[in-house]
């Protein structure tokens, strides 16, 4: 699993980041999902080089199965 620097927040106001395991990257928007604030919308999703890092969200399950991590 990679991880992947996701930036939400207001586009032109205030963003922060936060840090997902993820297999691809649009599974990296889904596990970010349930951390946006009312009125916040994705602002760019990046991969990291370090695999070793702390992460701020469990990893997103599938579109067959949402509540498994495969």
């Amino acid at each position: 699993m990679k991880i992947y620097r996701v930036s939400i927040g207001d586009e032109g106001g205030l963003s922060r980041e936060v840090k997902v395991p993820s297999k691809t990257d649009v599974q990296a928007g889904d596990a970010v999902a349930g951390l946006l604030e009312p009125g916040e919308t994705i602002l760019s999703i990046v991969e990291t080089e370090d695999a070793y890092q702390a992460v701020d969200a469990p990893p997103a399950g599938t579109q067959t199965h949402p509540d498994q991590i495969t």
